[in-house]
């Protein structure tokens, strides 16, 4: 009972602070989503190093987008690959909201944009023949297009498939700001309470130390773990991960490798919306190898730093 009291606790302190995140966040969606999504798409060679930082803000959308932008080849598997390293889901307003967590913010931005321009500019590295074959499909349909409205252009464009894709303007309207601001904080706040709860009793039961050795604590298998639990398509997965890691259950390095697998709705979208299964089994194999990889780097730099 006392575990449940706790968890209650912990939870309504966050209220207050999660929501008003929210709504910022909320805001800055609604005001700068349509540009954000627009200088990935024109960005080109520089897509993942845009993409990584767009993905870095903390909203839902962005991942989505990109998705879409990527399925109708407008974006290189690079750039798709560096948007869902960056975003960070749920995983910053959590700790934001919690007293005491807030300095390990910037770290690990900081480390997740590194992580996905490094990652998003190797994987078209080395797809490079890939990200060609899937622009001149681009073309070759825009052109086709073209062909059938007795357009007698010479050149190939995929300006058509653009127009036909970018997003209509909205206005800002508050009522539904704060409509979506409190439904995402309502949902983070049940998954944190859930998530404690869970992870109270198991300490309570079995002790913390047995928890971090069920997590396979002190073993690079870890960030493993924590990748394969951070692709689940959902919100908890990230709120699982970032509690585990304030709880003292997974190390830095296996958060980060968490976080970096949570593609979140985007991979949802992909899985749909690309009807190349195969393709889509390459992005998330480059999701999980660049995520793995680099928290089993900062797992290894922390063991010797120690």
């Amino acid at each position: 009972m006392n575990t449940i009291i706790d968890a209650l606790k912990d939870t309504l302190n966050m209220a207050p602070i999660l929501l008003m995140l929210y709504i910022g966040f909320e805001y800055v969606e609604a005001r700068w989503e349509r540009p954000i999504v627009s200088a990935v798409e024109h960005a080109r060679r520089v897509g993942p190093l845009v993409a990584s930082l767009g993905g870095a803000i903390p909203q839902c959308g962005f991942s989505v987008m990109a998705s879409a932008l990527y399925t109708q080849r407008l974006i290189t598997m690079g750039t798709l690959v560096a948007t869902y390293l960056a975003t960070s889901d749920e995983a910053l307003p959590i700790l934001l909201s919690k007293p005491g967590q807030s300095h390990i913010v910037l770290p690990l931005i900081g480390v997740k944009v590194v992580m996905a321009i490094a990652g998003g500019y190797l994987t078209d590295a080395v797809m490079s023949q890939t990200n060609r074959r899937r622009a001149t499909e681009c073309c070759n349909r825009a052109q086709a297009e073209q062909n059938a409205r007795h357009i007698g252009e010479d050149s190939c464009s995929c300006e058509d498939t653009r127009r036909s894709y970018e997003p209509a303007g909205r206005n800002i309207v508050w009522r539904e700001i704060l409509s979506s601001a409190f439904r995402r904080a309502a949902q983070v706040l049940l998954f944190v309470f859930l998530t404690s709860v869970g992870i109270g009793l198991l300490i309570s039961e079995i002790g913390q130390a047995e928890l971090a050795r069920l997590f396979l604590n002190n073993t690079l298998l870890q960030p493993v773990l924590a990748a394969l639990i951070g692709l689940i398509p959902n919100c908890a997965a990230s709120v699982a991960l970032t509690e585990l890691y304030v709880g003292g259950v997974i190390t830095f390095g296996s958060v980060v490798a968490g976080l970096g697998a949570a593609g979140g709705l985007g991979l949802l979208v992909l899985v749909r919306e690309n009807h190349d299964g195969r393709n889509t089994a390459m992005v998330v194999g480059w999701l999980l190898g660049v995520s793995i990889v680099t928290g089993i780097l900062i797992q290894l730099a922390q063991g010797a730093a120690r």
